[in-house]
């Protein structure tokens, strides 16, 4: 929904919605493995279309050539995405090892863990608005090609405003 200018805010509330049977780490676990899904076969086929025959059908395809053709003069602004995709998988990481702490060495009136827990909603949101603004990111430089890449890529911080 994204892709075509809509609202990060609307997309990842409907993405909470369409998992609220689950619970905080799950939901940004399914959130993180679907991006990581499509994530991962995009650098697969960039890192392998110039030596494997497959990879190369593959980015055709997917019209990636002219994305994959500049890579490496773009390199710096994947690191961007790149940078804010490992900070998700950090964030999710601890809230798991959060929610997997032995219940009886804790008291479930804590206040550290109260205020803990009131924070989980919070960066499981952020996890999957940043989701959905890469996915838009990569999915606006595939369907668009090179000549818009660069102001996607300069775009993305402002992505991640709060509205």
């Amino acid at each position: 929904m994204c892709a075509g200018g809509g609202d990060t805010h609307a997309t990842a509330i409907g993405i909470l919605n369409t998992l609220s049977n689950y619970g905080w780490d799950a939901k940004a676990v399914i959130t993180l493995a679907a991006f990581a899904v499509n994530y991962g076969e995009f650098w697969l086929v960039a890192q392998l279309h110039k030596t494997n025959p497959l990879a190369k059908s593959l980015a055709l395809l997917k019209q990636l050539p002219d994305v994959l053709e500049h890579r490496e003069s773009l390199k710096t602004r994947f690191n961007v995405v790149n940078n804010l995709v490992k900070a998700m998988f950090e964030v999710t990481h601890i809230i798991i090892k959060f929610k997997g702490l032995p219940k009886q060495y804790i008291s479930p009136n804590t206040p550290e863990l109260v205020t803990a827990t009131t924070h989980i909603p919070t960066a499981v949101y952020w996890i999957i608005r940043s989701i959905v603004a890469c996915a838009s990111v990569l999915t606006n430089l595939i369907g668009m090609g090179h000549r818009y890449v660069i102001i996607l890529l300069l775009l993305l911080p402002y992505a991640f405003s709060i509205t």
